[in-house]
């Protein structure tokens, strides 16, 4: 790709998911990705350096006036100094507005935004919460499930809402009332921020934008106010414009490649090829909507045409259980896999066309019986064009398909990097599978962590045919959630 066809990102924190990936992706792909310096881009504990990332901003629009330049933007980076930061700051609304006017009015126009909807997560911990969330996270969670119970006559029988009501009121009442104010003055914020970012459509000034549903459930204010966004889209007639996914995390890779995609004459045609009918049906873990919808819901993004497996370009094998999805933090298992994972390896080892696999049996990692069989298979690792399976279904969905597409596209113009490639799929496997599902607890060091995972090291290179290669392994936020994979 040309250097007057860059794309710049503003990614929405420092994290390896949010500013490795990218890069990898670019990479191979033969893409002039314009990122901000690293080290001035927020984490767990503090927000991105705003006044750098404006100054960032300035530079890039000037360095690159003048050329079809694309610029993918993290407005929650950019507004609140991150996406933890965005759900504990302590900006007013009139600061808040101000920030938004004056990106919108430096942005040129054409450009593609993605924001998050709050989220209200389901435990007591203020480790990316507010202080208060230690002591009242799982009251905070009932209270906004029941607030959007009360408030939905679709939900309830006429007979139920009294008993609802009073539930409702009896959870107002284990909250202070200071904090419940709080907090809903902080989530008012947010909504405001994004009906702002809609508006702004009406002047053109995004050439997409995406409302992100971040770990979402069925019940909750977040729902209540995705749906409300839904709706003003409709209203506005910006369904060509805009649209409210699950996930966040996954989005700007989506957007990425939404960009590619509308550079590139080359456009793949895609297939989905779920493994359980059950389980595509059923509602994803920390999402409200199903792993079919969800699948989907990012292909219609992208723009791509699905077709039959024979007819496509690009094949999504789709792994379920025939349960709800397992979650390897809480130690929950899916219904056995093992029958669906024998049904997919077979159909694998007689395909010889491109194929991604979204590996969706299990949240916060990859099912084990999937892994093991895949590599003592005879499957054509060399088709394999894109794979995940960390965290959630539209974090898997959106990274695997944003690699298997870019790969794709690459190859059809003649600049894709298959070292750099396989370095990449390397990492997938590594993290979501070896680290996720195989190593990670709770108080692991960085020291133990490098150590135990020598073995899926040197199994998963010797896979590819990569060797002699330096990897390390980090804990970048401190924390076990995340690793960053440093190969060298």
């Amino acid at each position: 790709m040309a250097i007057n066809d860059s794309i710049a990102l503003l990614p929405l924190d420092n994290r390896p998911v949010s500013y490795l990936l990218p890069k990898q992706i670019a990479d191979f792909s033969g893409i002039n990705l314009i990122l901000p310096e690293r080290k001035y881009l927020g984490d767990l504990k503090r927000g991105s350096d705003l006044a750098y990332i404006e100054q960032w901003l300035q530079e890039t629009v000037r360095v690159y006036h003048g050329t079809p330049l694309a610029l993918v933007i993290s407005l929650d980076n950019f507004i609140y100094g991150g996406l933890v930061q965005s759900r504990k700051h302590n900006f007013t609304l009139e600061e808040l507005k101000n920030r938004c006017r004056g990106l919108l009015q430096q942005i040129p126009t054409g450009r593609y935004g993605f924001s998050s909807i709050m989220r209200i997560p389901n435990y007591n911990s203020n480790e990316e919460e507010k202080d208060y969330w230690k002591d009242y996270g799982e009251k905070l969670f009932k209270w906004s499930e029941l607030t959007h119970k009360v408030g939905d006559k679709n939900i309830a029988t006429v007979q139920d809402i009294p008993l609802i009501m009073e539930e409702w009121y009896q959870s107002s009442k284990k909250i202070p009332s200071d904090i419940l104010a709080d907090y809903k003055g902080h989530r008012d914020k947010n909504l405001t921020v994004n009906l702002i970012w809609l508006e702004s459509l009406h002047e053109n000034l995004f050439e997409y934008l995406i409302f992100a549903c971040d770990d979402s459930g069925k019940y909750g204010m977040n729902v209540v106010e995705s749906e409300y966004i839904k709706k003003q889209i409709k209203n506005h007639n910006f369904a060509s414009k805009a649209k409210v996914l699950s996930g966040t995390d996954e989005i700007p890779l989506v957007l990425l490649t939404k960009a590619v995609l509308r550079k590139s004459k080359y456009k793949p045609t895609v297939s989905l090829l779920f493994n359980s009918v059950e389980g595509k049906n059923q509602i994803a873990r920390y999402e409200s909507n199903t792993i079919n919808d969800s699948v989907t819901g990012q292909i219609e993004t992208l723009g791509l045409e699905v077709r039959d497996y024979k007819d496509s370009d690009i094949t999504l094998f789709i792994h379920c259980a025939d349960s709800v999805q397992g979650d390897h933090i809480f130690g929950n298992k899916p219904d056995d896999t093992k029958n669906n994972v024998s049904n997919l390896i077979n159909q694998l080892e007689n395909f010889d066309k491109p194929f991604i696999v979204l590996d969706l049996a299990y949240a916060n990692g990859a099912d084990p019986n999937l892994i093991e069989a895949l590599f003592n298979s005879n499957v054509n690792l060399g088709k394999c064009y894109g794979y995940a399976a960390w965290n959630t279904c539209a974090n898997s969905t959106g990274s695997a398909l944003s690699i298997g597409i870019n790969r794709w596209i690459a190859e059809k113009e003649n600049r894709f990097n298959e070292t750099v490639f396989k370095k990449c799929l390397l990492t997938r496997f590594l993290d979501d599978y070896a680290y996720q599902s195989q190593v990670r607890y709770k108080k692991i060091s960085e020291e133990e962590v490098n150590l135990k995972m020598k073995p899926f090291v040197e199994k998963f290179s010797k896979s590819f045919q990569i060797n002699n290669l330096d990897i390390h392994f980090r804990l970048p936020w401190n924390r076990s959630f995340e690793i960053e994979v440093q190969i060298n």
